[in-house]
């Protein structure tokens, strides 16, 4: 592994903001050489998460030039509120916020989406993209990770890579990507053995189990990357998956705040752009 990152202890911080920053600009420069670009946001009124997230992710695209239009609806007004973004022609893109309402599952929404305004490469269409290599569209924290990785010159290839989440947003097509870029990956989850051996036989660790200080730096003996995607509020703070609790191993780590998650929404705005543009550049189709 190569970083070209400061360090001014044993640890690295693997900083998401000014990677963030450059992508801002290099998008605010594909809208300006596009066009108008419209975008939607949805999530009711009860999911205040989802609602804080969209706001985040508006003033992005206001410093894009990025129409961004948040919408905050009652529970049983989503799916037909999707029906009608479909056929809404002035839109491009649009993003639905996760949980969904009661009654509402995965399924349901990945069906009724639109692919071509899939922002956040939730329908099966855009998934499925993702085990032919072709990331065009991706899933926004997955690809940050990824990206962010890419930033500080960290090569996953050939590395082994613990990623302590199934779910089909975070640890499922993040899986697949590690995949895509020649690591071998180990999927652990809720009901896996032998957490601890696993997590010290790694190289790359993601996390996302959103769990406050859930892996303790202390509690790992040899060098690892840990790429922490977890967001928890304790006591009015945001805090992540991984604590620096001990500083005597070297350990890159992705901050919480400013880690993935301040990558996380710049990737919302280049899917957009990407819908916006209706083309397939993409990535190439990976070898095996």
């Amino acid at each position: 592994m190569r970083f070209n990152a400061q360090k001014t202890s044993p640890f690295m911080m693997l900083d998401g903001r000014p990677i963030a920053k450059e992508m801002l600009e290099e998008v605010r420069k594909g809208v300006s050489g596009f066009g108008k670009i419209k975008m939607a946001s949805v999530a009711y009124e009860e999911d205040q998460e989802s609602i804080f997230y969209f706001n985040s992710i508006r003033r992005n695209a206001e410093k894009v030039g990025i129409d961004f239009k948040p919408l905050v609806i009652k529970g049983g007004e989503l799916m037909d509120t999707i029906e009608t973004l479909n056929r809404d022609p002035s839109i491009d893109a649009m993003i639905v916020g996760r949980p969904f309402p009661k009654g509402v599952t995965n399924e349901m929404v990945s069906e009724a989406l639109d692919p071509d305004k899939d922002a956040d490469c939730v329908t099966y269409q855009n998934m499925g993209q993702l085990y032919f290599g072709v990331e065009r569209i991706a899933p926004a924290t997955p690809k940050a990770s990824v990206d962010l990785l890419k930033h500080y010159e960290i090569d996953l290839t050939g590395k082994r890579a613990l990623l302590i989440n199934r779910s089909v947003t975070v640890g499922r097509p993040l899986s697949q990507m590690l995949l895509n870029r020649d690591a071998t990956v180990t999927v652990a989850h809720s009901k896996t053995k032998n957490m601890e051996k696993l997590i010290e036989e790694s190289d790359v660790i993601f996390l996302a189990v959103a769990k406050a200080g859930y892996l303790k730096s202390s509690a790992i003996k040899n060098r690892k990357v840990v790429v922490d995607i977890g967001i928890n509020v304790v006591d009015g703070k945001v805090r992540g998956d991984f604590e620096v609790d001990d500083e005597k191993n070297q350990i890159d780590y992705t901050p919480v705040p400013g880690g993935v998650g301040a990558v996380t929404s710049v990737e919302i705005l280049k899917n957009a752009l990407e819908l916006a543009k209706g083309s397939y550049g993409g990535n190439k189709v990976l070898e095996i």
